[in-house]
């Protein structure tokens, strides 16, 4: 224990986190036993333990119960190319077409209802507090795995009457196509990505490991300056990494 005057479990913590950084302790390898790490660093099972509960907490590693704790994979397993989500203008959800492309089964939970706007989503969708909205709550899995939570809001007098009213209750599916479908074409998109602590129902819908932080994007869609449609979505950090391609406009010569 090199580092006087920093608590031995931060010392055991250090040390192990820098195993699991450099390599030598790689994602699905056995962390040695409480009583290995206690002959091999010379201190007690509290110091132990305290050790592998920071580094649990950092998501670094995951205790499996009567197997014992491993190495957690670092690299999400998944990209989610927002570039891919519209590289073309879709005519179904993208969601659905990129997970499909991956080789593995998409589908999706829904729940809507019409409510009345918050002074946040308000402001988001450019109406005013009250003004009521239809709201749609999703829960999205591959292959069963759930990968994806989304909450949505839609201006109520935008789509009220028209055939894509209840937002997953017609044939047409994905924002943009049912827009194309009540001539309101979507020109641009904006999203503000943000990391965060999980709430607990995040936690338990996405079955989160202690230790994962959440990637949240508020996402708005637009035709020219109206905002049509502002949804929040929550991915587990682990799970995916959010790649973009940003064009550069030509020189000009």
């Amino acid at each position: 224990m090199a580092h006087q005057g920093k608590p031995a479990y931060q010392q055991v913590a250090d040390d192990l986190r820098q195993r699991i950084i450099d390599g030598a302790l790689q994602a699905g390898d056995k962390v040695p036993s409480e009583a290995e790490l206690m002959n091999d660093y010379g201190v007690s099972r509290i110091v132990v333990r305290m050790a592998m509960e920071a580094l649990q907490n950092e998501g670094l590693i995951d205790k499996q119960q009567g197997k014992g704790t491993f190495v957690r994979a670092q690299r999400p397993l998944r990209k989610r190319l927002s570039v891919d989500l519209y590289g073309k203008r879709p005519t179904y959800s993208p969601m659905k077409r990129a997970t499909e492309a991956e080789g593995r089964r998409s589908e999706w939970e829904w729940q809507s209802r019409r409510t009345t706007a918050t002074k946040a989503i308000a402001e988001r969708l450019a109406i005013e507090p009250g003004d009521e909205v239809v709201k749609t709550a999703y829960q999205f899995f591959a292959d069963e795995q759930p990968i994806m939570l989304s909450t949505s809001y839609e201006p109520y007098a935008l789509i009220a009457g028209t055939p894509v009213e209840n937002p997953e209750g017609g044939a047409i599916t994905g924002v943009v196509p049912r827009m194309d479908a009540i001539g309101q074409h979507i020109t641009h998109v904006t999203e503000d990505v943000n990391a965060r602590a999980p709430r607990p129902y995040e936690a338990e819908q996405l079955e989160i490991a202690p230790g994962v932080p959440v990637i949240t994007v508020t996402r708005t869609y637009f035709v020219d300056e109206r905002p049509v449609e502002t949804c929040d979505i929550v991915v587990a950090a682990d799970r995916y990494t959010f790649s973009y391609t940003i064009p550069i406009p030509s020189h000009a010569d």
